[in-house]
């Protein structure tokens, strides 16, 4: 119980000092950080242990060469709690999901209205968009028990293949834009783009993301049925058919609320977002984190169950907080390693390197070859985040000669493949456990689509550079 004692008291320590700047605060958030990276380190995973330390020699190797002063070394942890702070608070937005019994009406509304697996998947897909621009990682679970009674209805050959896919592949997509992925706020904390600025540009492009995936879907779908024979298909009709009675039962019985709200809920926090990006001056990230908890308060209030929320979030966040030590240690020691190429100028030597890499190949296959950084850096066991902080910390678009909006647009869609199919990240390994199979066959499984939206995005940022 201590581990989250400690998370918890670093969270506050970032809230308060972001909110109230202070020299004492900083050393107290310092101070806990570098505390809980010795603490951690012994329960951390064998490959974050390697990871971690590997970010932490090359932070002290810099500072101890550019001869930095002793206060640099203690100073230097804490950065990306602004990052962990969501990660830890985030959860917490899907327990009205939970507590207004959504999942349920939804598999009846399924089972009813839908008759074919290609349907089934661009709904599949669709409803993980959605919740995934809402709830982030708690998505992958949700959809997962609320879809896998509903296939077993279908004709389908690979029930998990085919469950993983819709899933992941809409959960990739809103990865581009939604506030409460981390990796949004890392891209505009660090290139200095509007977040408002993107908008028009990503949200399309993940929804044009979501319909090329469901097109693929159908052509394999309609391929499957013309192997199936009638018979069978008409089986499962009939059994889907006899099944949903019992689900609109079960939901009248639950008192589920319409899946309707869902998406409303959605609309309402993103023009919160906006709404204070322009107005407050804070960062992206410390306006999300302090949104979270009052907006899933309000939100159950408004379903009549305020005290449920209460109870429920006291037992997950400490129970959330106990499974985020790798990330606690991989993420401090990220942020010192980056801390401490900023604070001896060898990022300027990074971004000259990649200065002369952009004269050489030219600036048009430059700007092409930024969604592959994040992409082949998850690859090397880094999660999506923690590549993406390394890449905007090593890139000064100005610098470079390229505008911040088409550089931040670059990383983002090389983070969303990241997601997609990167086997060492949270999207793998929670798929993986859901479905039972290795991160390895998840990350395969996604590869068609991988390589396609990789390539969407490459287009995308040909038409950017051409428009200006």
């Amino acid at each position: 119980m201590m581990m989250p004692i400690l998370f918890l008291a670093a969270i506050a320590a970032y809230l308060c000092s972001a909110i109230y700047p202070s020299l004492v605060l900083d050393w107290i958030l310092s101070i806990i950080s570098v505390f809980i990276v010795i603490s951690v380190f012994r329960f951390a995973k064998r490959f974050v242990q390697v990871l971690g330390t590997i970010m932490l020699a090359i932070g002290f190797g810099l500072l101890a060469t550019y001869g930095a002063a002793w206060h640099s070394y203690i100073l230097g942890f804490g950065r990306m709690m602004n990052v962990l702070s969501l990660f830890a608070l985030i959860p917490l937005i899907a327990i009205p999901i939970e507590l207004g019994h959504y999942a349920i009406r939804v598999q009846a509304i399924i089972q009813k209205r839908v008759k074919h697996s290609g349907l089934l998947y661009t709904i599949t897909s669709f409803l993980s968009f959605v919740s995934s621009s809402f709830m982030n990682l708690a998505a992958l679970p949700m959809m997962y028990h609320t879809m896998r009674p509903s296939v077993d209805f279908y004709p389908i050959g690979q029930k998990e293949r085919f469950l993983s896919r819709s899933i992941t592949h809409g959960y990739s997509m809103p990865t581009l834009w939604t506030p409460v992925t981390p990796i949004v706020g890392i891209v505009v904390e660090m290139t200095g783009v509007k977040w408002s600025h993107i908008l028009p540009v990503v949200i399309p492009f993940s929804l044009l993301g979501v319909a090329v995936d469901c097109m693929m879907a159908h052509w394999i779908a309609k391929r499957r049925q013309k192997q199936l024979g009638q018979t069978a298909i008409s089986e499962a009709s009939a059994a889907r058919e006899s099944a949903v009675d019992l689900q609109f039962q079960q939901a009248s019985k639950e008192k589920a609320s319409h899946p309707i709200q869902i998406p409303l809920a959605i609309l309402i926090f993103n023009g919160l977002i906006s709404m204070l990006e322009r107005t407050a001056h804070v960062g992206f990230l410390l306006i999300v984190t302090l949104l979270v908890i009052p907006y899933a308060f309000a939100w159950s209030l408004l379903l009549s169950k305020g005290r449920a929320f209460i109870r429920a979030a006291k037992k997950k966040l400490p129970e959330h907080l106990l499974h985020m030590k790798d990330q606690f240690f991989i993420f401090l020691s990220a942020g010192f390693m980056i801390s401490a190429i900023q604070g001896t100028g060898a990022g300027h030597v990074i971004n000259e390197t990649l200065g002369t890499v952009k004269n050489v190949i030219g600036a048009e296959l430059f700007i092409l070859l930024i969604p592959l950084i994040p992409f082949g850096l998850a690859f090397l066991g880094l999660q999506p985040a923690v590549a993406l902080a390394l890449t905007a910390e090593s890139m000064n678009p100005q610098a470079l000669g390229v505008s911040v909006e088409l550089t931040a647009v670059a990383m983002l869609t090389g983070a969303a493949a990241a997601f997609l199919m990167g086997p060492y990240n949270a999207t793998a390994a929670m798929m993986a456990s859901l479905t039972k199979n290795s991160a390895y066959k998840v990350s395969n499984w996604n590869a068609p689509f991988t390589i396609t939206f990789l390539l969407m995005s490459m287009v995308l940022l040909i038409i950017l550079k051409i428009a200006g």
